[in-house]
């Protein structure tokens, strides 16, 4: 054990400068790389998402908008292309701001801006927006541009749906009101121009029906009675020469006269020709007798009986004129009524159906009448910031030190790499030689025991060549090294760069 903890010491110290050598490279090129690598600061400020400070128990609230959506709506805003491009060269965000193409200015800034939300739906949402720079104002300044976006960009989102819901609802009444207008002008108009068949009316139109044609069947019977009674007179004056009386021909007196003959001959069967009822009776008969005798005209030439027959006549057809005419009025009524009757049910039907036109956009003009109410209220409470709102709670401040490069931790990282290297190098060359070195690894694979082994003897000119060789390789090492990475540097193109194009190249940046 002894003896294979000796072997590996003096392997190691034979093999120590090229194993320094590998150190001191990569300590070389990472203490280059924290040097050249440029400082970056990186501030934050924090935003709270307010709930509304009117209660959506009290007043329904038109924008609707989640946190979470409206956050994301915020962001991909406020990370256009245009605002990327001014703010970069509003805060001179980049040295060489001139010579940058704009695609790569708009990249550098969104992967440079981190904005991001915490909460849930029973927990208060918090914004927190963070961006890195060369300086720490730079980072300050443009952070604070972000916020200022950010408030106004959801102030004017807010407002602007506020305000967008209300000119919606405005304009959905307006054209709401001029439909109801249009609408009921169509029923007036429709109204007015079947004024004589509208449902309404049709239980009057039945009964006048009935009416009517009640009274055009009395007026025929009368008409049919009159035709009759002028037949009779006719034929009794052409058989007698006589006009017998009738109603229409008797005076006043005459009439009273034969009701009062009538009523004796009706009392004289009840009482005696003594009672003073039947006396008084014929009192009466006798005194109207005497004035009919008196008024009644004698027959002469003047007074023949055909002048009454044509008087008779003349009377009769008079009236059966006028039954005619009621009769024919009563038909040229009924058959509008008849029509009308006929065109009712149609015209109802249509206008139900105009009537139900109505009534359903004046249930959507009531709607939209109170959706405006609430729209108005909306906007109030967006305009007066009452609503859903981002305030700030805290503001970016300019960092005192940079957030990163860690130069000590990548230097530590460089030697310890180095050092990783540098061994694993001197394992995968002990792994990768298969020569016999010591009489344990002549019994190992040969299986045999050597008698004796006689070692490699150096003269003191191999010794002192080995000792300079070595001396000189650590010379180099250590002072070449660095000089040729300058050069490298200064004149052919910054480490820095180097480095991200040889991780680009191999796919790991």
């Amino acid at each position: 054990m002894k003896n294979d903890i000796r072997f590996y010491w003096r392997l190691v110290l034979r093999r120590l400068p090229v194993m320094l050598a590998i150190i001191i490279l990569f300590t070389a090129l990472t203490l280059v790389q924290a040097v050249r690598l440029p400082a970056v600061y990186e501030t934050e400020a924090r935003l709270l998402v307010e709930a509304p400070q009117i209660s959506g128990d009290l007043v329904e609230v038109t924008v609707t908008t989640s946190a979470d959506e409206e956050i994301t709506i915020i962001r991909e805003r406020l990370l256009t292309r245009a605002n990327m491009l001014s703010i970069a060269n509003q805060f001179d965000v980049f040295e060489n701001y001139d010579e940058l193409p704009p695609d790569t200015i708009v990249e550098l800034m969104r992967e440079r801006t981190n904005i991001q939300s915490s909460g849930g739906r029973n927990e208060a949402t918090l914004i927190t927006v963070s961006f890195e720079a060369r300086s720490g104002q730079i980072a300050a300044d443009v952070v604070n541009e972000y916020v200022t976006r950010i408030i106004a960009a959801n102030v004017e989102l807010r407002t602007g749906r506020a305000e967008g819901t209300l000119d919606f609802f405005e304009n959905e009444v307006e054209r709401l009101s001029g439909e109801l207008a249009s609408r009921s002008a169509r029923i007036s108009q429709f109204q007015a121009e079947n004024a004589d068949a509208l449902p309404a009316d049709q239980a009057f139109r039945l009964g006048r029906q009935a009416v009517l044609q009640e009274r055009m069947s009395s007026a025929q019977r009368e008409l049919s009675t009159l035709i009759d009674q002028r037949a009779r007179i006719i034929a009794i004056y052409e058989a007698t020469g006589q006009i017998a009386a009738t109603d229409n021909t008797l005076t006043d007196d005459q009439r009273q006269l034969r009701d009062l003959e009538r009523e004796l001959a009706q009392q004289l069967s009840i009482y005696s020709e003594d009672a003073p009822q039947i006396v008084t009776l014929r009192r009466r008969i006798d005194t109207l007798r005497n004035q009919v005798a008196t008024t009644s005209p004698q027959d002469g030439p003047g007074n023949s009986g055909q002048a009454v027959l044509d008087m008779q006549l003349g009377q009769i057809d008079a009236q059966i004129e006028s039954l005619e005419s009621v009769i024919s009025e009563a038909e040229a009524e009924l058959v509008r009524l008849e029509d009308s009757i006929a065109r009712t049910p149609i015209n109802a039907i249509t206008l139900q159906g105009l009537e139900r036109d109505y009534e359903n956009i004046r249930m959507q003009y009531d709607s939209a009448v109170a959706r405006l109410a609430q729209a108005s209220t909306g906007e109030r409470i967006e305009l007066t910031a009452r609503g859903q709102r981002i305030t700030l709670i805290e503001a970016a401040n300019v960092p005192s030190e940079a957030a990163r490069p860690n130069r000590r931790l990548m230097a530590v990282a460089g030697v310890g790499a180095g050092i990783g290297i540098a061994v694993g190098l001197f394992i995968l060359l002990e792994f990768l030689n298969r020569t016999v070195r010591r009489p344990v690894e002549i019994n190992r694979w040969l299986g045999i025991e050597p008698l004796a082994t006689i070692p490699h003897i150096s003269t003191r000119t191999e010794r002192f060549k080995r000792i300079g060789f070595r001396v000189a390789t650590l010379l180099l090492v250590a002072a070449g090294l660095p000089a040729g990475l300058w050069a490298i540097d200064t004149y052919y193109i910054p480490l820095d760069q180097l480095a991200t194009d040889v991780m680009s190249r191999l796919g790991l940046a």
